[in-house]
């Protein structure tokens, strides 16, 4: 009896031993699943955080670049008051050219006007001339020529 005991007794701590060492190599897989788990995170965040630094990095360099080509599009900036004295000088020669240009209208139109009373003296000068060659040559047998005003001489010729 005292043998079998012994060997039931071996026997059940051979068991638990069994069951005990399974446990064990449970608990080790358990651990090296969740160091690698760790691990496998803690590259990925590695991963993020390199991408979002290239990210904000390509981001900065596309906002200089903007930049300059804003800088290069856009005239530099002058000081208001040169600005004012710019911008007052060219209101005096826009008014300055207007009133050349009210002038010039002014002259252009009276000269027509001018010519048409120097043509109409001119013509009416000539048809006197006119009339006159014309009462030489007849003689001087019509009186009444010089007493036909020059609007009725007009309608006669």
């Amino acid at each position: 009896e005292q043998w079998y005991q012994r060997r039931v007794r071996e026997a059940v701590v051979s068991t638990q031993s069994t069951g005990e060492e399974r446990e064990r190599h449970l608990e080790e897989k358990r651990g090296d699943i969740l160091a690698e788990k760790v691990s496998y995170k803690k590259m990925m965040e590695q991963k993020l955080e390199t991408i979002s630094h290239n990210r904000e990095v390509i981001s900065q360099e596309t906002a200089k670049v903007l930049e300059e080509k804003k800088k290069l599009r856009s005239p530099p900036q002058v000081r208001s008051t040169e600005l004012d004295a710019m911008q007052r000088k060219l209101e005096e020669k826009r008014a300055e050219r207007m009133k050349l240009k009210a002038n010039l209208q002014m002259t252009m139109n009276s000269l027509p006007v001018k010519r048409t009373v120097n043509l109409e003296a001119e013509k009416r000068a000539m048809e006197e001339r006119r009339w006159k060659e014309l009462e030489q040559s007849r003689g001087t047998g019509c009186s009444d020529v010089h007493q036909i005003s020059g609007t009725q001489r007009h309608l006669l010729t």
